[in-house]
């Protein structure tokens, strides 16, 4: 039988924004001390830290340097990724499996409020014609979506039915940021962002954090640790670095990435096998973009799952009863915080956003513009 890697603590910290009082380091140590908590154990039991965060974002170089101490580094084995905290998790899980490390902390936070994202993300551009251009995550996500909605007639009022989706679920969420609702009305009457994007088609800016202890099953049988859920299956995947190399109107790596992992945990009919999924939402169009991409509708039809309410709490397959990121955006630890609701949902611990019965869950987030690194995970009870 295959070597099974577990989660057994997971910490969220809530999000906020302007009005977050502690420090970035004392975020991390806060969550990473609770991730332990939550697990029943101490920091020496861990045996490797992987840690999620972005030089740009920090407003340092080398961030980890100042942030592994706080991330209970200390005499660990520890290693970074600059990607969405969903490839932290896939790393630590194969560190898991390699037989060279039992147990491993992952962490990742984002301090959104100390930085210009938009300013910050024109880096992410090629210097001499895209940066001049302007184009950074509003624009870019601006310009997919517009293809987008070309491509297939998506009609606004079907964007705005996400976040009015995503928002109302956020109201029973502790951590989320935004906990209020808004109707369509509302989204369509935000101003305009960036054409064909609104104000309440985008995502806060925020700050947070997220930190889950995995272990393999040897491990916690051994110490009678209990396990949140299983990672039944991963998967990644990469597309082109420049946005017109590509159609823009599909997430072409995200579809790779989510056959890999279904493969790895034999699912063969997503919207029938799948209970819960928690997406990246970048906007309010790109959630429905992703519904295509993993198969939970054919191409195109993105639009009409949202219409049809399978998507809703108490639909076929619930998407986003967290909130999603348009509800909290720590930008490089969204997917680490998709990840920890999809735990929480299989173990049946998700309070009052819990999803009936939910035995498999998808997590999914998102690297680099339009698309361009997508990481799938599948979880079990």
């Amino acid at each position: 039988m295959p070597k099974r890697v577990g989660i057994i603590g997971i910490s969220e910290k809530k999000c906020e924004g302007m009005n977050r009082k502690d420090s970035a380091s004392d975020m991390i140590f806060e969550t990473a001390s609770l991730a332990l908590k939550n697990a029943k154990i101490n920091q020496p039991d861990i045996d490797t830290v992987v840690m999620a965060e972005s030089d740009q974002v920090d407003g340092r170089i080398i961030a980890a340097m100042y942030s592994a101490l706080p991330a209970h580094c200390f005499g660990k084995d520890e290693i970074r990724v600059e990607e969405d905290g969903a490839s932290a998790l896939a790393l630590a899980y194969m560190r898991c499996l390699s037989g060279n490390f039992e147990t491993a902390l992952v962490i990742g936070w984002g301090m959104c409020s100390q930085t210009n994202l938009d300013v910050v993300t024109k880096q992410s551009f090629e210097p001499f014609y895209h940066r001049p251009i302007g184009l950074n995550w509003i624009t870019a996500h601006a310009v997919q979506a517009q293809s987008y909605m070309e491509k297939w007639g998506i009609t606004a009022e079907q964007g705005a039915r996400v976040t009015v989706k995503n928002r109302s679920n956020a109201v029973k969420n502790d951590m989320a940021h935004l906990r209020t609702k808004v109707d369509i009305e509302e989204v369509l009457r935000s101003k305009y962002i960036s054409y064909p994007l609104r104000e309440l088609n985008f995502p806060p800016h925020s700050d947070g954090a997220c930190a889950l202890v995995l272990t393999t099953e040897e491990k916690a049988k051994k110490n009678n640790w209990p396990v949140f859920a299983w990672i039944r299956g991963v998967g990644w995947s990469n597309d082109t670095y420049f946005m017109g190399d590509k159609n823009l109107w599909r997430l072409s790596s995200l579809t790779t990435a989510a056959k890999r992992a279904y493969n790895m945990a034999g699912i063969n009919d997503p919207l029938k096998e799948i209970d819960v999924a928690e997406v990246f939402d970048i906007t309010s169009f790109h959630e429905l973009m992703e519904y295509e991409a993993l198969g939970f509708c054919k191409e195109g039809e993105g639009g009409k799952l949202i219409d049809s309410g399978a998507t809703l709490i108490g639909g076929e397959l619930p998407v986003n009863p967290s909130g999603g990121m348009l509800s909290s955006n720590p930008y490089t630890a969204v997917g680490l915080y998709r990840i920890a609701e999809a735990a929480l949902q299989v173990s049946g611990q998700a309070d009052d956003r819990q999803v009936p019965n939910a035995k498999v869950a998808l997590a999914h987030g998102m690297s680099g513009m339009c698309g361009q690194s997508n990481f799938v995970t599948i979880l079990s009870n």
